[in-house]
C-alpha cells in the first residue's frame, strides 16, 4: 500500500476571488437591510387629531365567503378623523382616516394618532 497523502493546493487567485465574492454578498445584505429600514421610518406618520366627524349612513353590509358563509353586518355610518401630521420641512399635512366606532369613541380632538396603518392623504 502507498501511504502518501495528497493535499490539493488552491491557487491564491481562487481564494482572493472567493473572499471578494463573500464580502460583496455580505455587503449587499447589509445594504439591503439598511435601505429597507429607511422606508419604515418614513412610513411612521404620527400627528394630532384636529377634527372628528360622523357621517350617518345606515346600511347593511353583506359578506359572502369564508367559513362563516353569509355574514350580515349593520353599519350606522362612517367615523372619520382628520389628523395633522408634521412633515420634515416643517409644514403639516392633513390625513383623513376612517376608523371603527370603538376607536372613534376613545379618541378625542388633540390626541396623538398614528396614521401609518391608514395612509390616506386628505383630498385638497
Amino acid at each position: 500500500m502507498d501511504s502518501r497523502v495528497v493535499k490539493p493546493q488552491l491557487p491564491p487567485r481562487i481564494l482572493v476571488t472567493a473572499a471578494f465574492i463573500g464580502l460583496f454578498v455580505i455587503g449587499f445584505i447589509v445594504f439591503a437591510i439598511w435601505y429597507s429600514s429607511e422606508g419604515i421610518t418614513q412610513a411612521k406618520k404620527s400627528g394630532v387629531v384636529v377634527t372628528k366627524e360622523f357621517v350617518p349612513s345606515a346600511e347593511q353590509q353583506i359578506t359572502i365567503g369564508g367559513q362563516e358563509g353569509v355574514k350580515i353586518r349593520e353599519k350606522d355610518g362612517d367615523y372619520i378623523l382628520t389628523v395633522n401630521v408634521p412633515l420634515s420641512d416643517g409644514t403639516k399635512k392633513p390625513y383623513t382616516v376612517w376608523v371603527a366606532k370603538p376607536l372613534y369613541q376613545r379618541i378625542q380632538v388633540g390626541d396623538a394618532f398614528d396614521v401609518g396603518p391608514y395612509i390616506v392623504p386628505d383630498k385638497k
